[in-house]
């Protein structure tokens, strides 16, 4: 299913897509725990069938990355799992900043007095895990084990050091954590957010070496927050210094070379961008909703559509995400 690149979303808050439950959603009866009770085999049958359902053939596996915070990872997810929900069934989502990230306000299932429910699914919600603490990062890695279409993970700046303590020892590598996502049948796909400030790009040349040889792709997100032109990513396209010698566009060429690509993500206005977020809106809700000035509504609009057309006219984004 396409989304429209030429008028507005219908401005609905979108259903919730109707999935199988996952292994987590299904909870054996307090008089099955033991193996040989007949409860308790059709309880592990139910839990087998519910994740063979699950279970996509091409499951990818999503991560926002970069070492420097403050560069829109979760603004893009955002946008992504968005997308994601509306044209697929079996989307996960988790947000690894310990549950004070945006993305459990927005996407987090909330009860009739409209506050988030301690219990969350991945299906229908988003799962907060603190990614800066030992045994909640594992959250990362086991998430694979559901087999879901798309599994997508907003990590915290800085977040490197602690997903390679999963299972690389805290080394400068990542190839542990990768190969067991991997040994799952899921596709990682590391979503890496570039600002104009160095450290970003950095990162991904960071992220490029730990997972060297690893059937990993690389997705390069130019975020122009911050910037009027490409001119101003300056490490990551590069440019002649007062000598004439090149500096920077080297991690760039490295991801092209991986077989990976680049998104721009245009620019949205401050305040738009801001009451979005303090009113816990998805972008389509925010068109419509009062509580944005009528500009601020028009130039959410304006941002969806570009933004829209920057993935939908991307055939390399289109390939792997199959939308």
């Amino acid at each position: 299913m396409k989304p429209a690149l030429q008028s507005l979303p219908n401005h609905r808050q979108p259903p919730k897509a109707t999935v199988a439950e996952s292994p987590s959603q299904i909870q054996p009866s307090a008089t099955a725990s033991r193996s040989d009770n007949p409860q308790g085999v059709l309880s592990k049958m139910a839990t087998a069938t519910a994740k063979k359902e699950l279970a996509h053939s091409s499951g990818l596996f999503v991560v926002m990355a970069s070492d420097k915070g403050g560069v829109g990872k979760s603004f893009f997810f955002r946008f992504l799992a968005e997308l994601f929900r509306k044209a697929k069934k079996g989307v996960l989502l988790y947000d690894g900043d310990g549950g004070t990230g945006s993305s459990v306000r927005i996407f987090g299932t909330r009860d009739g007095n409209g506050d988030l429910l301690p219990e969350q699914s991945p299906e229908t919600g988003i799962v907060p895990y603190n990614l800066r603490k030992a045994r909640p990062r594992e959250t990362l890695i086991n998430s694979a084990t559901l087999g879901g279409a798309i599994t997508m993970h907003d990590l915290p700046g800085g977040a490197f050091d602690a997903m390679s303590e999963i299972a690389d020892g805290g080394d400068e590598s990542l190839v542990g954590i990768f190969e067991g996502i991997i040994s799952e049948g899921q596709q990682p796909i590391i979503m890496h957010l570039v600002h104009h400030e160095d450290e970003s790009t950095e990162s991904v040349a960071r992220y490029l070496d730990a997972t060297e040889g690893l059937n990993v792709k690389h997705v390069a997100v130019l975020n122009y927050r911050d910037a009027d032109g490409r001119d101003d990513f300056e490490m990551w396209y590069g440019f002649r210094d007062e000598s004439g010698e090149q500096v920077g566009g080297r991690t760039r060429e490295r991801l092209l070379a991986a077989g990976g690509f680049e998104i721009v993500v245009p620019k949205l206005a401050p305040s738009a961008a801001s009451r979005i977020k303090r009113y816990n809106l998805t972008f389509e809700q925010a068109t419509t909703d009062k509580r944005l000035t009528l500009a601020q509504r028009s130039q959410v609009g304006r941002w969806y559509r570009e933004m829209m057309k920057a993935v939908m006219e991307n055939d390399a984004f289109k390939s792997l995400f199959k939308i």
